[in-house]
């Protein structure tokens, strides 16, 4: 079974390997930066060689923002391949852009903020000013962790901050901020079951509740309507594999991304799901190994 990552060098790859000798399955990391997708007969090539693709029973993707497209170019190529994969290529896409995924959730129906996209910072700021009101979020389409993520309090300062984006040549999305803000849960869906929940909160003066940000995570239990909406917001997108964050509006409830790459260190050291394995085991289950 292989990882498809343009970061190798990451320790969670070592867990995952450890974990398939654990299990019995040898799990291998591939450099995506190193590999190079053929189109016209599918195929991926290393060094001048292609790969024996009959001896990898399953992939994991993990796109990250380093150098996305030419991994997801190489995805394809296993898929068309024969690979089978946790998530796909088009998936992927979908959960790596907010434009997309609020699109297909609101296709479903599945609760998710108000949310605008466009290009001229004025009429931007004048559609959001009127479907999102105030406050309202600034997103990078493919931002994570938090980072191009920015809350405006008024018109000036919504113009403001597209306008520096418009200059940069970024596309942003404009979402509904959802009261209080500072606590989201982070729900791990693994083919269509949930693994776990935690809850994150911000420290501070500070509204976006990520792990990566120092917010305080711990575990928490989830009735079945949040732990389903977690499912329904994995399966929308088409991801076997999936971090679905929620966020509270109010008395409710609505999902507030979905990431088809999610970390798991901080979800693990938490709830004490041993969530290499739990992979291992889908991989392993997908390319008909048990």
């Amino acid at each position: 079974m292989a990882v498809l990552t343009a970061r190798p060098d990451l320790g969670v790859y070592r867990e995952l390997e450890a974990a398939g000798d654990r299990l019995g399955h040898r799990v291998l990391t591939l450099d995506a930066l190193r590999l190079v997708a053929s189109a016209a007969r599918p195929g991926v090539w290393s060094e001048g060689r292609a790969l024996p693709l009959g001896e990898v029973r399953a992939v994991l993707p993990r796109v990250g923002n380093w150098r996305p497209d030419s991994t997801l170019a190489v995805l394809g190529a296993l898929q068309r391949a024969g690979v089978p994969s946790l998530n796909d290529g088009a998936a992927i896409r979908t959960g790596r852009d907010h434009w997309l995924t609020a699109c297909a959730l609101a296709s479903a129906g599945v609760p998710h903020p108000e949310t605008v996209a466009g290009s001229e910072p004025e009429a931007v700021a004048a559609a959001a000013a009127a479907v999102c009101g105030f406050p309202c979020v600034v997103k990078l389409r493919r931002s994570r962790r938090g980072v191009g993520v920015i809350r405006c309090t008024g018109a000036a300062e919504l113009e403001a901050v597209l306008d520096s984006f418009w200059r940069l040549g970024e596309e942003p999305v404009v979402q509904r901020f959802c009261p209080p803000g500072g606590v989201s849960r982070r729900v791990l869906v693994l083919e269509d079951e949930v693994l776990g929940a935690t809850e994150h909160r911000a420290g501070a003066g500070e509204f976006r509740a990520n792990a990566a940000r120092s917010a305080e995570v711990r575990a928490v239990e989830l009735d079945r309507g949040l732990a389903e909406l977690g499912m329904s917001a994995a399966r929308v997108v088409g991801l076997g594999f999936a971090g679905v964050d929620l966020i509270p509006d109010g008395e409710r409830w609505l999902v507030g991304e979905v990431n088809p790459s999610p970390g798991w260190r901080h979800f693990a050291a938490a709830t004490g799901v041993p969530v290499a394995e739990r992979l291992v085991t889908a991989l392993a289950r997908l390319g008909g190994g048990e």
